[in-house]
């Protein structure tokens, strides 16, 4: 049972609450045992840091009582990462029900500055570890480090941009809707890089799950709405009269954002549509299509890529595609779920993304 809301009112609270919630969800994190029993020491250990940095005695300040805190040494667990971004997840679900951000905001905060603290490289380490062959590892956890800060910096602009923080101008809601915009944008790289890493069949989880189609649409609709409402553009949203489905959620919603967001991003003026169609033989159509600038059958062949190699004679190395990573991860979270991404485009005229999926795939052995 999860704790009331109604009872969270100050940092404290919602730090509490989110460590309660991460502990009982830890052999979901962690399948061996001796691993959970770490974990939960780990967990309570980055819990007390993150309350001394609420109570402004981390780093070595004086404390309370007058004693000197000295700054914690790192985490050499390697579930902490996993842990620190749970808790970020768990603060974010809860503080939409709460009357202020302020309170979650100050939870966030202390908790990036501990993560940073315990898993932080040195300079020296960074100059050194894009020299190595694991360097690409190294933008891998670059791009993890970014994302938990630019998801506060999303929350934090909806917030403000919903006159939630107090009232807002019309120019001040542009500037926090441009503000969204752009934090999306870069979290959805990040996310984009870190499954660069995985293998096909890691992206999705092992087993299809029940789950809501409206469910799915209303959480892409919710995180692309500041970038629609930014653009005056109009999203519709089409969902057939179906209550559940079976499948991998997760990467559904990772897929249709993804689109959508690239939609959003090369429309000016019209409409991007989202939704789903159902098809014979118990099949559904997922698909997004915009009334955009279509895309030059020259950039064809390279849709897909998440690289393209320099060309010169002087040029080393790949650079990202033209298409950015976004594409190349959603065409692999469609195989990986056993079908394939398509599209239909023309200059001016706007493009058609889609893909097909049982509405209750077989198990995976």
């Amino acid at each position: 049972m999860k704790r009331p809301l109604e009872v969270v009112r100050t940092p404290t609270d919602l730090l509490e609450h989110a460590q309660g919630e991460v502990a009982r969800r830890l052999e979901d994190l962690f399948g061996d045992a001796d691993e959970r029993t770490t974990a939960l020491e780990t967990l309570q250990r980055i819990i007390a840091d993150v309350r001394s940095a609420l109570d402004g005695t981390a780093d070595g300040s004086i404390g309370a009582d007058g004693s000197r805190r000295s700054r914690p040494g790192p985490l050499a667990h390697r579930g902490a990462e996993p842990l620190f971004s749970a808790l970020m997840l768990e603060v974010l679900e809860h503080a939409r029900g709460l009357p202020s951000p302020v309170a979650a905001l100050d939870v966030m905060t202390a908790i990036e500055s501990i993560r940073s603290s315990h898993l932080g490289r040195s300079g020296r380490d960074l100059s050194e570890s894009l020299r190595t062959p694991d360097a690409f590892q190294l933008l891998v956890d670059v791009a993890h480090d970014f994302r938990s800060p630019l998801t506060s910096i999303l929350f934090l602009a909806e917030t403000l941009r919903d006159g939630h923080s107090g009232t807002v101008t019309e120019v001040q809601r542009s500037q926090l809707g441009l503000m969204y915009s752009a934090a999306l944008g870069l979290a959805s790289i990040a996310s984009d890089i870190m499954d660069l890493a995985r293998g096909e069949r890691d992206l999705i989880d092992p087993e299809p799950e029940p789950y809501a189609l409206v469910e799915v649409y209303s959480s892409v609709e919710r995180l692309v709405r500041p970038v629609v409402e930014e653009k005056a553009l109009e999203l519709r949203i089409v969902v057939p009269e179906i209550a559940q489905v079976r499948g991998h959620p997760h990467a559904v919603s990772r897929v249709l954002l993804n689109l959508t967001t690239n939609a959003l991003k090369f429309t000016d003026a019209g409409v991007v549509e989202i939704g789903a169609i159902l098809r014979p033989r118990g099949m559904i159509r997922f698909y997004v299509r915009d009334t955009g600038r279509g895309i030059p059958e020259q950039r064809h062949s390279e849709l897909f890529q998440a690289f393209k190699k320099r060309i010169g004679p002087d040029a080393e190395g790949h650079f990202f595609s033209g298409s950015g990573v976004g594409l190349s991860i959603a065409r692999r979270l469609v195989r990986a779920m056993g079908s394939d991404l398509f599209f239909e485009t023309a200059d001016h005229e706007g493009t058609h993304f889609w893909f097909d999926l049982p509405t209750s795939p077989p198990s995976r052995t």
